[in-house]
């Protein structure tokens, strides 16, 4: 679609009307999707059900594919032009808008078809934000640089995803509000961390992302170790054994993306209750390893690229506590080459599933050690010989995904389909 950079409300119309694509069943009950329309192929294969028709589409019509409305060019927002706008099902982004008035948010706020985005927004109204609040979808406001608590009380309405990836601090009393929001949180550009903002957070229920946060207080690490929940910190460079400790008592879901791993941290993490993902470096020490491996919940570990028998033998006997109905996984999504010397030994893994996505291909003697584990995931494996499409086609575990594969021949993939505890792509080829 060309850039626009004026509307009014008969061009608002025309422009949802533009970005909308019939879905329309094939003779054998497919959604017939054309990925080299311009405007369908940025949906992602996304249908809206009951979207709503006219009279001369055909009778196999089921509803639109969601499509991305982009208007970056427009930077005014009349009443009339968000009516129109709000009518768009798929996301809408409108990121050249400087200002908005109460009627409009309120306005636009009836846009129910996927995300908003509205990047461009420097300041925000308590009325605004309350009639913000009330969009169903994904909702950006990555331009804001300060929140009033006021705004903030409207905004904590919403339910879907909230990205403020702007903010650069926030006050006690609009992290209290926020606290209270039922969606996700995305903060950007959040270092400052202080720890009475940090108890307020911890006190919020969904996802909470912490991306710009590098360094912790001891009180800020113990108030979000209080915390039940998914906490991302990928930004968090450094902890000291004390905020360690603190941070250790986290329950859920805890990623750590570029953490200096010391033998306390290492300590700590293997403590921690619920889903661990840390980033490692490939030389890290075994002893380090092993410590981080005794953490009950699942484990993912990036940036661990090769795996000897030494560090595969550690990862096989990673514990699993309570029994069957502790069941765990360990994934290890760097690790690209395995032999088969190591593929047996990793074969011996029990606590729960092991999922090696970074291997894109598998010799056969590699493939065969591997399809005895009974948990298995090779969802980043692309292409198979023949010889090695039989192998995973007489798996007999429980489970093992396959979501990548695609270049196999036919007769491979009629094997592969034989087989129910493949988990398999649509349409392998």
């Amino acid at each position: 679609m060309p850039d626009i950079t004026h509307l009014d409300a008969a061009r608002a119309r025309k422009a949802v009307d533009a970005a909308r694509r019939a879905a329309v069943v094939d003779g054998r009950g497919r959604v017939a999707f054309d990925g080299c329309d311009p405007v369908a192929a940025t949906s992602g294969g996304w249908i809206a059900l009951g979207a709503g028709g006219s009279p001369d589409e055909p009778p196999t019509t089921i509803g639109h594919f969601k499509t991305d409305l982009r208007l970056a060019g427009v930077t005014r927002l009349p009443v009339s032009v968000a009516r129109e706008l709000a009518r768009h099902r798929g996301h809408l982004y409108l990121d050249g808008i400087a200002s908005l008035t109460d009627g409009a948010a309120a306005a636009i706020a009836a846009h129910a078809g996927g995300g908003l985005s509205l990047d461009g927004l420097r300041r925000l109204s308590a009325a605004a934000a309350a009639a913000l609040g009330d969009h169903r979808g994904d909702l950006s406001l990555d331009g804001l640089r300060r929140l009033p608590a006021a705004a903030a009380v409207g905004l904590a309405r919403h339910g879907g995803p909230l990205f403020l990836g702007g903010l650069e601090r926030i006050s006690t009393a609009a992290a209290a509000a926020l606290a209270l929001h039922g969606g996700d949180l995305h903060f950007g550009s959040l270092a400052d961390l202080p720890a009475r903002v940090a108890a307020h957070l911890a006190r919020y229920r969904g996802q909470l992302h912490l991306h710009a946060v590098t360094t912790l207080s001891c009180a800020a690490a113990n108030a979000l170790g209080g915390r039940q929940g998914y906490l991302c910190l990928r930004g968090l460079r450094r902890l000291s054994p004390a905020q360690a400790r603190g941070l250790a008592r986290h329950r859920g879901p805890l990623h750590l993306y570029a953490i200096a791993v010391d033998d306390a941290v290492a300590t700590c993490l293997g403590r921690h209750s619920g889903a661990l993902l840390v980033h490692l470096p490939d030389d890290l020490p075994a002893h380090r390893l092993e410590a981080i491996l005794q953490h009950r919940g699942p484990v993912q570990i990036a940036g661990l690229r090769t795996l000897d028998a030494a560090r595969a033998g550690l990862c096989a006997a990673q514990p699993c506590p309570g029994g069957i109905a502790g069941l765990s996984y360990l994934a290890l999504p760097g690790v690209a080459t395995l032999t088969p010397a190591v593929a047996a030994i990793l074969a011996g893994h029990r606590a729960g599933g092991l999922a090696l996505d970074g291997l894109k291909t598998l010799t056969e003697a590699t493939a065969r050690e591997l399809v005895r584990h009974p948990l298995l995931a090779l969802d980043g494996l692309e292409r198979a010989t023949d010889a090695v499409a039989a192998i995973l086609a007489a798996y007999r575990g429980h489970s093992l995904s396959l979501r990548s594969l695609r270049h196999v021949s036919p007769a491979a993939v009629a094997g592969l389909r034989d087989n129910p505890a493949l988990e398999l792509p649509a349409a392998p080829r």
